[in-house]
């Protein structure tokens, strides 16, 4: 239901640009020009570009000066395919607010949800991961690593099922129990090859598929 990755410096402005659909295609052939009309973006407009925020931002705090360090992150959040389809507007925007307090306001560098795909609208949701550090006159440093530590991984579900709750979306389920082992945080890409696999191998051989597909027990967790 969601995963996420992080980004290194010479990454991020691609990144953005990718999410804006600035770049032609984006590199992903299930794009449909066509619906790029019903992606809409939930981050604040800040009176700049997004990425020229994320410097702003990126300049206020502490951060190693290396070339591998992970300056950005981003989750991808999917609507629940048991969720009502006018219910989706809603959940994205619970799920904004959830992650924007969770990761500082001020962090968030980009958030948009994408509908123009051929599966379930999903939310991308960059931000600068941050944490306090009074070493530094800065106050605080970018650590990717301390922020998405094992423990947010393992939290980030509950805690956000349980915001989902508290803020009238009970039929948002994101946490369904399936394990990792079952396809628990797979990336959108991961889901897209395994769907193509499955589809190959029912054409290859139908008389001997029955039930519902590994894909669909796992698309949302």
């Amino acid at each position: 239901m969601a995963s996420v990755e992080k980004f290194s410096a010479g990454a991020v402005r691609n990144q953005l640009r990718h999410n804006r659909r600035e770049i032609e295609h984006s590199g992903n052939p299930d794009i449909d020009p066509s619906r790029q009309g019903q992606d809409y973006v939930l981050s604040p407009d800040r009176g700049m570009t997004e990425y020229d925020y994320f410097l702003h931002r990126k300049s206020e705090l502490y951060c190693y000066n290396r070339d591998d360090v992970k300056v950005m992150a981003g989750w991808i959040v999917t609507a629940p395919q048991d969720l009502d389809p006018a219910r989706y507007d809603d959940f994205f925007c619970a799920t904004y607010d959830f992650m924007a307090n969770r990761y500082g306001k001020e962090n968030v560098v980009q958030a948009i949800v994408h509908d123009d795909e051929g599966g379930q609208p999903h939310l991308h949701f960059c931000f600068i991961p941050v944490e306090e550090d009074l070493k530094h006159e800065q106050g605080c440093k970018i650590c990717a690593n301390d922020v998405l530590d094992r423990r947010e991984l393992r939290n980030f579900h509950p805690d956000l099922q349980r915001y989902l709750d508290e803020h009238g979306l009970e039929d948002a389920h994101v946490m369904t129990g399936v394990t990792k082992r079952q396809g628990g945080n797979r990336t959108v890409a991961q889901l897209k090859a395994e769907r193509e696999q499955e589809y190959q191998q029912e054409v290859e051989r139908p008389a001997l598929y029955f039930g519902e597909s590994k894909i669909e027990q796992g698309l949302h967790f």
